[in-house]
């Protein structure tokens, strides 16, 4: 019975499945229908994380039309996590998901459509992907399972600062590289190096560990074809080249207009300013910069300090812990299907040794060093942590010991575990961030209050320095609401007087509920009564 379940869906996928991009276009369009379908339930999400908010500003800025924003003259007051205030202002981050959030943003009105459509590419790149392994209803399958397992349900979708874009990266590079070696087209050579672009501008050091693998993948894979060089370097070093010419002008461009200086990155200019701590953990500690706000500190010395001491101390642990992470994130039940990651087949096929061998020593090279983790780190290897899964799930129909068909019913069980579980992850309520929620509910207070103004946050010593509250739009000055650090009387003076025309409030963001007040730090004060927020 499960054989023939198993062959009429074979049969369906593989009918959609014989015209390729037709398969990738159906597995995109299932992700964004799919979760646009749950907007009534799962609403736009709103920014709580230190990195989402310096993506909306580089959203903000690119939608705006520049590549970055003059620094601000009050700027002390204005500094925060992961953005820079000089020598201009503006996300630390590699710039493609602000791209696309700003994609969102001038099409839709909202960055987060951005995200939306980056998900559906994403998916639909991993089925592109795996078409260049495996046969193509397997990887339609496996673009399916991308979609049912966490294309729709998980934070790349459902928030600013997910792995879809690096995913598609990664995608791209390894879907071409095989195609390359076998075919020599140029397309298939500018898909490589788009995919290396994608990766360069969202995760540069995962990006460049996968295109070295790939690369080198792909080179012994042309030798052993018996390829002429002749015909490679016309068709697809000279292309590719090309592109990625293109593309480290346009990175040297915006890094000169954000930092002064063509070869430096804005991530790297703004640890050198900031950073206390590497984020690689071979490396000794930086003198500590000069901070001129204690959240700052708590958060660069205190928090991320500890963060080092317990990976130096426990690195092997830590490392498979990061292993078990992503393998958890990418696939849910994970320990199940390593089963038919590593279990009962060797490794017969060249893909198959291609494909464990660069996840091992990607994840050896990029898992150990790294000062912290989280899912969208691996993002690169999305496609390839897939194509490794249907390796192994391609051969389990075989597998009949003692001429019992024990592959194909574990085959049918792995697969209705797999999308009952997707299904059930997507009957789940909408979660809004704690502290998005707080957030919000200060900004509906402020707006009561017609006009404009600044609120100055104050901490308490035991502040979480993850609940960040400065934060603020690209044009500072032209905000509705201004978001400014509580620096005393006397340094305040010359933000409350640069802001004479709008309402100062003061903000005790770590009393409970969040106490909204009118500021009395020797300016005059607002005729709106003070008032406390209620949940």
């Amino acid at each position: 019975m499960a054989q023939n379940w198993l062959s009429q869906i074979s049969e369906i996928c593989t009918s959609v499945a014989r015209r390729q991009w037709l398969a990738c276009a159906v597995v995109g369009l299932l992700c964004l229908g799919g979760r646009a379908a749950l907007l009534p339930r799962w609403h736009v999400p709103q920014p709580a994380v230190h990195d989402e908010f310096s993506y909306s500003l580089a959203a903000e800025t690119y939608a705006s039309g520049r590549l970055t924003n003059p620094p601000h003259p009050l700027w002390e007051h204005f500094e925060t996590f992961h953005e820079l205030q000089q020598p201009t202002y503006m996300s630390k981050y590699p710039p493609l998901q602000g791209l696309m959030m700003a994609l969102g943003l001038r099409l839709l009105g909202q960055p987060w459509w951005g995200v939306w459509l980056s998900a559906g590419l994403m998916c639909a790149a991993v089925c592109w992907m795996l078409q260049g392994w495996i046969a193509p209803g397997w990887a339609l399958l496996g673009g399916l399972m991308v979609v049912a397992n966490f294309g729709i349900s998980n934070y790349w979708m459902n928030s600013y600062w997910g792995g879809a874009i690096a995913a598609t990266g990664g995608a791209l590079v390894l879907g071409a590289a095989p195609r390359i070696a076998r075919q020599r087209r140029v397309r298939d050579a500018v898909a490589f190096a788009a995919g290396l672009v994608v990766l360069m501008n969202s995760r540069p050091f995962e990006g460049f560990v996968l295109a070295l693998l790939a690369s080198f993948a792909l080179g012994c894979w042309l030798y052993a074809e018996r390829a002429g060089w002749a015909v490679v370097s016309v068709r697809v070093v000279l292309p590719a080249g090309l592109v990625l010419a293109a593309a480290c002008a346009a990175m040297a461009y915006q890094n000169w207009r954000i930092t002064g200086d063509p070869l430096l990155l804005p991530y790297v200019a703004h640890d050198r300013q900031y950073a206390a701590v590497s984020l690689f953990v071979w490396k000794d500690p930086p003198p500590e910069p000069v901070y001129r706000h204690a959240a700052l500190r708590r958060y660069w010395v205190g928090w991320q300090g500890g963060q080092r001491q317990h990976v130096v101390q426990d690195i092997i642990g830590e490392f498979f812990r990061r292993v078990g992470s992503i393998y958890g994130f990418l696939f849910g039940f994970w320990p199940i299907l390593a089963m038919a990651l590593i279990w009962p087949f060797t490794l017969k096929t060249r893909e198959e040794r291609w494909t464990v061998g660069i996840l091992v020593v990607f994840l050896l090279c990029t898992l150990m060093p790294l000062l912290g983790y989280l899912p969208h780190y691996g993002a690169p290897i999305t496609a390839l942590l897939y194509l490794r899964l249907l390796q192994g799930f391609s051969r389990l129909p075989n597998w009949s010991p003692s001429g019992r068909p024990f592959g194909m019913l574990l085959l049918a069980g792995l697969l209705a575990a797999w999308f009952i579980r997707g299904g059930v992850d997507l009957t789940q309520p909408d979660q809004v961030p704690q502290f998005a929620w707080d957030r919000a509910q200060v900004i509906r207070q402020i707006e009561k209050t017609p006009g404009k103004h600044v609120v100055l946050v104050r901490y308490a010593p035991e502040h979480r320095v993850h609940d960040e509250w400065v934060y603020n739009s690209a044009d500072i000055d032209r905000s509705p609401i201004v978001w400014a650090r509580e620096m005393g009387p006397s340094a305040d003076a010359p933000l409350v007087d640069y802001y004479h025309d709008r309402h100062i409030w003061l903000l005790e963001a770590d009393a409970s509920p969040a106490k909204l007040e009118p500021y009395s730090g020797g300016a005059a004060l607002p005729t709106t009564s003070a008032s406390r927020m209620s949940r």
